[in-house]
């Protein structure tokens, strides 16, 4: 009985110690997670014909995130891109989306293709979490999704402007549309429509599709020419647009024609020669980044040629700045996914190529100018449309 007691007191020093372990043992994976990189998905076309809308962005986004992590990421933790082909097919980029998806990301970049992130929204949507892309396709912020961000103006604003241009500015009534077959290009020709009529109660005087694989467009050029058209507006993707401009030039059609956004990516990437775009026109969200004086934007343009060859395009400049307000959200909210969708939803941000701020669809850009390419083959911006 005597020795009953000091057993007690070392049974209960022992119980207290191997508390004391559990407890640091226990503790111990939150400290290791807290240091766990924070995962964002990227789902880009980086190879097929529309590589030219992924590889470009996943170099610009991978910028704004080392130069994130070199000052510490998101409250001591790394950044890391979980990065998927999404290719030219809606199935390949639902597919890796879902492989994207098992590594947790908080948060999803998608192309800047309507057809691919109307088949993603779901799966965001459904999982709750925040897809960011730039497809111009107007129709992809009318879904009620809660949780897309479009980082680049859509068409309803950049048609806007073009009609007006074509019409105020230019005195063309005859407008011609020529479009790739896929919602992008309905997008463009539904738009030119609509604003032709809602403005000038005109309508087009001639319409024509093509496949984003075709290797002659000589028909549907000769079609505008054919119906009279003093003016053609021409949506497509870089590699058709860039066929387009050249067989205009070749068959002598001296009409004002003007191409999409993809246009000047065409240029950027020498999928055209200058002298075949030469007094042709491009709509796009800004001007060039090339053309920019802004110190920053000077750096920014300096740094992606030293990293990829090329200069950069404004719709590059925009993944770019999307990064980096994704990076800010998660820094003043936190990288929870519902935080993540506040902070989308209010945080102003200011970029390189202008300001974000979501309205009440997600749409975070707002301005569109139009181009021309000058026979010295310089571009000079000769119409603005800045968000008010």
């Amino acid at each position: 009985m005597k020795n009953r007691r000091p057993a007690s007191r070392h049974l209960s020093r022992l119980i207290a110690s191997v508390a004391a372990v559990a407890s640091l043992a226990i503790a111990a994976p939150t400290g290791a997670a807290a240091q766990q990189p924070v995962k964002v998905g990227v789902v880009l076309p980086l190879t097929s014909v529309l590589a030219a809308y992924g590889k470009p962005y996943q170099d610009a986004m991978q910028m704004a995130v080392d130069e994130a992590n070199k000052t510490g990421g998101i409250n001591g933790r790394q950044i890391e891109l979980v990065v998927e082909d999404s290719q030219a097919s809606n199935t390949v980029a639902i597919n890796a989306l879902n492989k994207v998806m098992q590594s947790d990301p908080v948060a999803v970049f998608g192309p800047a293709l309507g057809t691919q992130i109307l088949a993603l929204m779901p799966m965001t949507e459904r999982d709750k979490i925040t897809l960011i892309g730039g497809p111009s396709t107007r129709r992809v912020s009318q879904q009620g999704a809660k949780y897309f961000f479009r980082n680049s103006p859509h068409d309803a604003i950049s048609k806007e402007n073009t009609t007006r241009f074509l019409v105020d500015d230019l005195g063309k009534k005859k407008i011609g549309i020529m479009h790739v077959g896929n919602e992008w290009g309905y997008s463009g020709r539904d738009n030119v429509t609509e604003f032709l009529d809602k403005l000038y109660k005109l309508k087009p005087v001639s319409i024509a599709s093509y496949q984003p694989t075709d290797k002659d467009l000589t028909a549907q050029i000769l079609q505008m020419q054919r119906d009279g058209a003093d003016a053609i507006v021409i949506q497509g993707h870089p590699v058709d647009e860039a066929l387009a401009m050249r067989q205009t030039k070749q068959l002598n059609v001296n009409v004002p024609v003007i191409g999409s956004g993809s246009l000047c990516f065409a240029y950027l990437r020498n999928l055209v020669d200058p002298a075949d775009i030469a007094g042709r026109y491009c709509e796009a969200p800004g001007p060039l980044p090339s053309l920019s004086k802004d110190k920053s934007v000077v750096d920014f343009v300096a740094a992606y040629k030293a990293k990829t060859g090329f200069a950069p395009e404004i719709y590059t400049l925009q993944y770019y700045d999307s990064m980096g307000m994704l990076i800010e959200v998660m820094r003043k909210y936190g990288v929870d996914r519902e935080k993540i969708r506040e902070g989308m939803s209010q945080l102003s941000y200011k970029g390189l190529a202008g300001t974000y701020k979501a309205d009440e669809e997600g749409n975070l850009r707002h301005d569109s100018v139009i181009m021309e390419f000058m026979p010295d083959r310089t571009v000079k911006v000769i119409r603005e449309k800045r968000q008010s």
